[in-house]
Order: C-alpha cells, then structure tokens, then sequence
C-alpha cells in the first residue's frame, strides 16, 4: 500500500481508519468523531499564554487530557472488537501495531516521531522532532504506550540537539496513574448523528477522502508537518476528546466562566485570519462555510439564516462549542464590519446560535 494517494495525496492510513460523515472526522472502527483539522498557531498560542500565569496546571492538563485522548484513539484505531485489540497490542504483533501507530501521529501533524527501539518489557525510545507541542506530542506518544502496556508507562525525556529523545522506564507506572485528574478525565464516546439529507463532500475516487482535502493541506509525512497550501500555516488533526477533557476540567477548577476566554481566544484568532485574507468573505455562503466546517470535522451547518439586521445558525455534531462559537462570531463581525453581540445554546451535539449588533 502506497504511503499517500496517488491523486489526492492523502496519507493512507488517514483514509483507511478515518470517513468523513456528518460533518465530522469519524473513526471506522468505533464510530467516535475523533477530530478536527486545526491550527497548530491557534493551540499553540491560547496555551502558551496559559501557561505563562498557570504553568503547572496547565502542562498537568495537557498530559493527562492529551495521554487519555490518545489511549483511546489508539485502542480502537483499527478495531473495536477488545480481542482484535488485545491481539495486536501484544506479541508478535505489538512491532506491526507499533509501526502503524507511528505512522498516523506523524499523519495527523504530530512532528516527525522516529523508533529508535522497544523491545516489549525490555527497553524502549523514541526520537520526536519539530513537535507541533511537546506536551502534547509526549501525551500522544505515551497513549498509545498505556494501550500496549495496560496500564500508565514511566517515561523520560532529555533534550537532543533539535529533537528530544524519550526512554520507557521498564516495569514502573507512571505517578499520572494516582491522579484524580487522570481517573476523572475518563475517555467519553463522541458519536455524532446522522444529519439526514444527501449532502456530502465530494470525495476523492482513489481514496474516498474529501476531493478538496489535498487541495487545501499538504500533508509531509517524512516531518510529520500538515501545511495548509494558501497560507503555509501548521495544522494538526486535533483531538476532540482532549480539548473536551482540558475545558472541563478547567471549568471544575476555575469556573463556567473559563469557557468565555477559550471562545474569545478563538473568535481573535480566526478574525486576525479572516482581516489577512487568507479565507475570503466567500465562507458567508450557506454552501460554502456547511464545506469549510465539515471538511475540517468541526460540525454540520443545518441551518443559517440572515434577515432583519440578526443572522441565526444551527449547527449539529459539535464537539467543541467554544471553536465553533469564536468563529462564527469572527466571520459575522467580518462580513458585517461591527461589533456582534452573541447568545448561544447547546442541546446534546446540536449548536444553535444567534448573533446580532452589539
């Protein structure tokens, strides 16, 4: 099997574990909307300014969010019968399984994430360069360690040069295992519902992906680097299960509040997008921004309508309310050119939004 499609050029192993279906990035195996397709500059930036008055929490937060997400990405990556999983996940097949999970981090933007060995209970280390962020990018290595190992693997970390090298520690549990945090922030399943209709992406003849998804990103799977083609910005397949998990417990910590600075950072970072033009007022079409959303598995545009000076939204299977919130705020202040004033209320997955003047 080539790495990438010939036509579109789609990593693989993307387009084998993954289907685009109701607005979301849906897992074959277990059904679960497993991602969104997002900048690596927006993450980035929100947590690092997080991080410069929290830094303990914070860092905490995205390990363990970030570990849980990827654990459960992994076991059902490619099965969601628990004696395929346990199979693969053990010898002989551990080196196979290992392989593949390798392959999809550097697929879905993690950085360039190289084996340099692991012998099942013996030793083990790996070699992570240009990392989109290395808390992160660890987590996601050490998920797919808890899955092999059954249980929270001790790991290190040392810098390298320009890359970072981390070793398993054999037969130790990693301190992660005692946090409440950690036994909290268990996994949820994130089954989007069918949207009903016949609308769909068109997709790519070869592979079955969305046709435009290579139009938009290119995807670098020697650096583990996705580039979005207009800009040259870093995207990454983002995992909605640990956004999920960081908001909530955030909120447990500090408040409902919280989630008014995530949807604020958002709306001030897809605005700065929107004034460069680097996506054009285009997306006010109703076609148009139902596309933008469900390629990048941020949702299913089920309704929009904008008459009498206010502009009403329905959005269903979204996963991360405040993303979709700040944006839609974002693009109503660029379209209009003032200031917007939002009420919004979510009912299950279904997002239903009004924006009007402030």
């Amino acid at each position: 099997m080539s790495a990438c499609c010939s036509r579109c050029g789609v990593p693989a192993i993307i387009s084998k574990t993954h289907r685009w279906e109701n607005g979301c990035i849906v897992n074959r195996a277990s059904g679960n909307a497993n991602f969104s397709i997002y900048e690596a500059a927006f993450h980035n930036g929100l947590f690092e300014e997080l991080e410069r008055s929290m830094w303990s929490f914070i860092h905490r937060m995205v390990y363990i969010a970030g570990r849980i997400a990827a654990a459960g990405i992994a076991r059902n990556l490619f099965s969601a019968h628990p004696a395929v999983q346990k199979l693969m996940f053990r010898t002989p097949l551990y080196r196979r399984t290992q392989e593949s999970l390798i392959l999809f981090a550097r697929a879905i933007g993690m950085g360039k994430i190289e084996l340099i060995e692991h012998r099942m209970g013996k030793k083990g280390a790996v070699r992570v360069t240009n990392p989109f962020h290395l808390a992160h990018c660890t987590a996601v290595i050490l998920g797919g360690l808890d899955v092999m190992y059954g249980f929270p693997a001790a790991f290190t970390a040392r810098a390298e040069g320009e890359s970072y090298v981390g070793e398993l520690v054999v037969g130790r549990r990693d301190d992660v295992a005692s946090d409440e945090a950690y036994l909290r922030l268990a996994s949820e399943k994130l089954l989007p519902s069918a949207t009903g209709g016949k609308w769909s992406l068109p997709t790519c003849s070869r592979c079955g992906t969305p046709r435009e998804l290579g139009e938009l990103f290119r995807f670098d799977l020697s650096e583990g680097v996705i580039e979005e083609r207009a800009t040259g910005d870093r995207h990454i397949f983002y995992g909605h299960q640990s956004l999920n998990a960081i908001l909530r417990e955030f909120e447990r910590e500090l408040g409902p509040e919280v989630g008014d600075f995530f949807l604020q950072a958002e709306k001030d970072n897809f605005a700065a997008k929107l004034a460069s033009g680097a996506v054009g007022t285009g997306l006010w079409d109703e076609d148009v921004l139902r596309g933008y959303l469900a390629i990048r598995g941020m949702g299913f545009l089920s309704r929009m309508e904008d008459e009498g000076g206010r502009t009403l939204f329905e959005v269903r299977n979204v996963f991360t309310p405040t993303v979709m919130v700040g944006r839609l705020a974002a693009l109503w202040e660029h379209v209009k050119g003032k200031p917007s004033r939002q009420a919004y209320r979510t009912e299950g997955n279904t997002l239903r939004m009004e924006l009007t003047s402030s």
